[in-house]
């Protein structure tokens, strides 16, 4: 299910969760008794019957993620469910006190507050961290069956980060720069040797991370993509001062580039090789005066 979706779930049950210990203090913790207690007493009801089924809602549909993704969890992740899931035997406490401990009724009003502070750790920790982050996030607007979709890219890191690194190192994912249609392409194939590992939306925001980050505009030659690529590929089979103490003509780093690809075809692939060529033509290019 959309994150969006759970956290306005998990600030839902907070907020009823709020109203109904309030009721229940204003009820039973006044020094003056309330003139409408009917109301105070009928609206705690109500705001806990609701509190009830709509935790029991979402303790199943984390259930559902938990069961469906095979990811080694964070440590905010285990103190989260662990926080969600001690909420479970404090309300059946609450619950055994009004229907049948009726001498402890009094310490209703503890008992909510004791779920509350539970319930508000728990949502602080994953709906609040998601909203912050949510507010910092990088987006980009991509083309996904031909309508355009704003994704955040901030969360796309997130997936490579967790979900790429448990099959291969991210070495292997950074270390390349690709047009949009080759990270699609790449993606697709990663997918299909586990087409569980990603769901739709991870897929699409692993795509933004990628495109953003380490995408390629064929339109446009960047210098800085191309020092990247040399930085990240040129390394593995020499050092880099024998590329940056070297001066050549446009040609001769053509010449260059193909001899290197010629002897590992899988090092560059051509839009990488184009953007290399234009760094190396631009910044180390032998001139007509150099002797």
């Amino acid at each position: 299910m959309n994150p969006k979706i759970t956290t306005s779930l998990a600030f839902g049950l907070l907020i009823i969760g709020i109203i109904a210990v309030l009721f229940i203090i204003i009820l039973l913790g006044r020094n003056k008794k309330t003139h409408y207690p009917n109301f105070f007493r009928w609206g705690h009801r109500i705001a806990g019957y609701a509190f009830f089924v709509l935790y029991i809602f979402i303790c199943y549909l984390m259930s559902l993620k938990i069961t469906s993704d095979p990811v080694t969890w964070t440590a905010k992740d285990v103190v989260h469910a662990y926080l969600g899931l001690a909420v479970f035997p404090m309300l059946v406490a609450k619950i055994c006190v009004v229907r049948g401990f009726k001498k402890y009724y009094p310490r209703l009003p503890i008992y909510g507050m004791i779920v509350m502070i539970a319930l508000y750790l728990t949502v602080i920790m994953s709906g609040g961290h998601f909203l912050l982050t949510l507010a910092r996030s990088q987006y980009i607007v991509l083309l996904q069956r031909g309508k355009p979709v704003k994704v955040n890219a901030s969360e796309g890191r997130k997936v490579v980060q967790t979900k790429c690194s448990s099959c291969h190192s991210l070495e292997r994912v950074y270390s390349h720069f690709k047009t949009e249609a080759e990270w699609r392409d790449y993606v697709a194939r990663m997918r299909a040797k586990d087409p569980l590992r990603l769901s739709d939306l991870e897929e699409l925001q692993a795509l933004g991370f990628l495109i953003k980050n380490l995408g390629i505009d064929e339109q446009k030659m960047d210098a800085q993509v191309g020092m990247k690529i040399i930085l990240n590929k040129c390394h593995l089979c020499h050092t880099l001062e024998r590329v940056f103490q070297q001066k050549r003509t446009q040609s001769d780093w053509l010449k260059v580039i193909e001899t290197m690809r010629a002897f590992d075809p899988q090092l560059l692939s051509d839009s990488e090789a184009r953007q290399v060529n234009y760094y190396l033509g631009k910044v180390l290019l032998k001139q007509k005066t150099d002797s």
